[in-house]
């Protein structure tokens, strides 16, 4: 078993193991707030809001980083599910897909691509992820773009990176999801917008 591989099974234990304790924690909350004379208090609900957030990255994080079986397949509803529970704030994804589903390889694909994307909108917006059989089309507009630069070339090009940092991981395991299931993205930023196209140059999972 490659490197890889491994650091992928690696970040999907991680992740189901604290999914499981954090989901309890959630479960108590709830029970405390049913108590007779109970009433949510404003540090109730701090811990709740933090506990929903922490659960989202922790399943988004595992689709993004963990092994993808190119048997197994995603619906797009759950798909929609996952980025609407990651992304809240001032970035946010919409979805259009037409109702079919997806690989699970072309949906690890998609979930890297969103945080490529997101780190390169410091002031955020709404991005628009629409999907069909053959291509998936990624657009921006209406804020500011910060794209690293660096970083990018190495998703394109296979250009090296000198320092990667931890905050940066999503991009060179970019590259290395789009060699292994055959795939090629275009990039294009502005001032105030984006647009990406995802398309196969060999066949690999739908």
């Amino acid at each position: 078993m490659s490197a890889p591989d491994l650091s992928a099974l690696v970040s999907a234990r991680l992740c189901h193991d604290l999914i499981s304790p954090m989901g309890a924690i959630r479960n108590g909350m709830e029970l405390l707030q049913m108590a007779p004379g109970e009433a949510q208090s404003p540090e109730h609900a701090l811990i709740a809001d933090s506990l929903e957030t922490a659960l989202a990255k922790l399943r988004y994080f595992r689709l993004a980083f963990g092994p993808a079986d190119p048997q197994a397949r995603q619906a797009f509803g759950e798909a929609v599910q996952v980025t609407d529970a990651m992304f809240t704030g001032r970035f946010t994804v919409s979805w259009e897909t037409r109702g079919i589903d997806m690989a699970r390889p072309r949906a690890r694909v998609i979930y890297l691509v969103i945080l490529c994307i997101e780190k390169s909108l410091p002031m955020g917006g709404n991005l628009h992820v629409g999907v069909t059989t053959e291509t998936v089309h990624f657009s921006v507009e209406g804020r500011r773009t910060a794209p690293p630069e660096a970083l990018w070339r190495h998703v394109t090009e296979g250009a090296p990176v000198a320092d990667l940092r931890p905050d940066a991981v999503q991009f060179a395991l970019l590259r290395e999801a789009l060699s292994a299931t055959g795939r090629r993205i275009a990039v294009q930023f502005t001032e105030t917008g984006a647009t990406l196209n995802l398309t196969e140059v060999s066949p690999a999972p739908a």
